[in-house]
């Protein structure tokens, strides 16, 4: 029996019939998402405290690998110094060696500032250090832009030299519009047999050149005044006696290094002994190699063993010690002596190679290769530049120097300047009010009073 409705409602489920697959669908999609999410922990809420918190077991945690960040290793000085050394040429070393002046420019006046002839010098020769002498001294803005200029110029930092003892060796002093103090004398400050003098005299004295931008002092002199006719150490002298002139060397040391200044010992074996000046000729010093040992090197080893790094050798013969007829400047022996006996490893300095007890007996092409054989470092003063250069050069092309020969020179150079020039921060020092100041001024008052008897 049929129903009445059945082909209505036949059509009513057929029109339903898309709804009724999609809800199918949707059915199965839900399913699914719920079998999905069945699978991963529904996070509990802050305020359930019923479920006890997991803690992980020892096997549990992982600690992270953490790479350690490498500390930066600081290069020693002698790493530094071996850097350096690596990119210089045989000529550029061979610069180094060289400590030069120039008094006077190519018109015949004062050099007072770089000009195109010095600069030419710089770049072609690289010397290690440049000497002032009163010709190239006027005024506070004018040396500051030379030594500045001459820096400027240099791949290296020069050693800016000066001569600047106290008393009658002085070059600001020549400068009346430097305004410098003027120090008495070092036997004038030995006098007062208070060695706290020499160290404030010295650190005076090196505030004040290194205002100006000097860095090395060619002081102090450790002669002992021990020969009555000595004319050419004299009052540059601190004492007679070796006690006294080496407490006060060693204070002078320490008061030129506490000023960041590069202190040179001089005059190596001992000039105060002589009756001749190396300027103008010959000097003998006539001492035996004991009566040096006991007198003479006492100073030198007093400022050796308070810092100093330079000593700058004399022109003087020493017939008791040695027989060669070689000035101390040239003769290994002497040197030797210094080196092993009295234990000094830093730069050997000669003095004016200008001066008569070496340019009149030796030509300078041969003095300057003799003076490298013998163990010097430094050459002051060459008359001839070019020529002594291309000596020194000939020299090692030839066999007669090595060139690790010239590499133990230059390290002893480089390491001085490290230590005092490349890693010093730049001072700041007001020549205006540093030169010839009211406490240096009282100070040098002071010392010549307490030396008056």
């Amino acid at each position: 029996m049929k129903h009445p409705d059945n082909k209505h409602n036949g059509k009513a489920i057929k029109g339903r019939l898309p709804w009724l697959i999609a809800l199918v669908i949707l059915s199965l999609f839900l399913c699914s998402c719920s079998s999905q999410q069945g699978n991963t922990p529904t996070p509990q809420p802050p305020n359930m405290t019923h479920q006890p918190a997991i803690t992980p077991g020892p096997q549990d945690t992982v600690t992270p690998e953490v790479s350690p960040v490498p500390t930066p290793k600081e290069e020693s000085l002698e790493e530094k110094v071996e850097k350096l050394m690596n990119t210089l040429t045989l000529e550029e070393k061979i610069g180094q060696l060289f400590f030069i002046a120039s008094r006077y420019d190519g018109t015949g006046s004062p050099q007072l500032s770089m000009d195109e002839d010095l600069e030419l010098i710089l770049k072609q020769y690289k010397p290690g250090g440049f000497i002032f002498f009163a010709e190239n001294l006027q005024s506070i803005d004018q040396t500051v832009a030379f030594t500045e200029g001459l820096q400027a110029a240099s791949k290296i930092p020069m050693f800016m030299g000066i001569d600047e003892e106290g008393g009658i060796v002085t070059r600001l002093n020549k400068a009346p519009q430097l305004h410098a103090t003027v120090m008495p004398s070092p036997y004038d400050i030995g006098k007062t047999h208070q060695p706290v003098y020499a160290y404030e005299a010295a650190h005076a004295i090196s505030e004040e050149i290194k205002s100006l931008g000097f860095n090395l002092n060619f002081a102090p002199v450790a002669d002992i005044i021990n020969n009555p006719q000595n004319k050419v150490i004299g009052k540059r002298a601190y004492a007679s006696e070796p006690d006294l002139a080496s407490r006060m060397v060693e204070q002078a040391v320490k008061g030129a290094l506490d000023c960041g200044i590069v202190p040179v010992l001089k005059h190596f074996p001992g000039h105060g002994n002589t009756s001749q000046d190396s300027h103008t000729g010959a000097a003998v010093v006539e001492r035996t190699l004991e009566q040096l040992k006991a007198s003479e090197w006492l100073p030198f080893k007093a400022g050796m063993d308070a810092g100093a790094k330079m000593v700058m050798t004399a022109h003087v013969l020493t017939p008791g010690v040695t027989d060669n007829n070689l000035p101390a400047t040239l003769s290994k022996p002497i040197l030797d002596y210094l080196r092993k006996d009295l234990g000094f490893d830093g730069v050997i300095i000669t003095d004016g190679l200008e001066m008569n007890a070496i340019s009149a007996f030796f030509p300078e092409d041969e003095a300057v290769v003799l003076a490298i054989q013998a163990g010097v470092d430094m050459l002051l003063l060459p008359n001839d530049l070019p020529r002594a250069y291309t000596a020194i050069l000939n020299a090692v092309h030839e066999g007669r120097l090595s060139e690790e020969r010239i590499d133990e020179s230059v390290k002893r150079i480089l390491m001085l300047k490290y230590e005092w020039l490349i890693d010093t921060p730049r001072h700041d020092l007001d020549p205006e009010k540093t030169l010839g100041s009211e406490e240096h001024r009282a100070l040098a008052n002071k010392i010549r009073k307490e030396s008056t008897p």
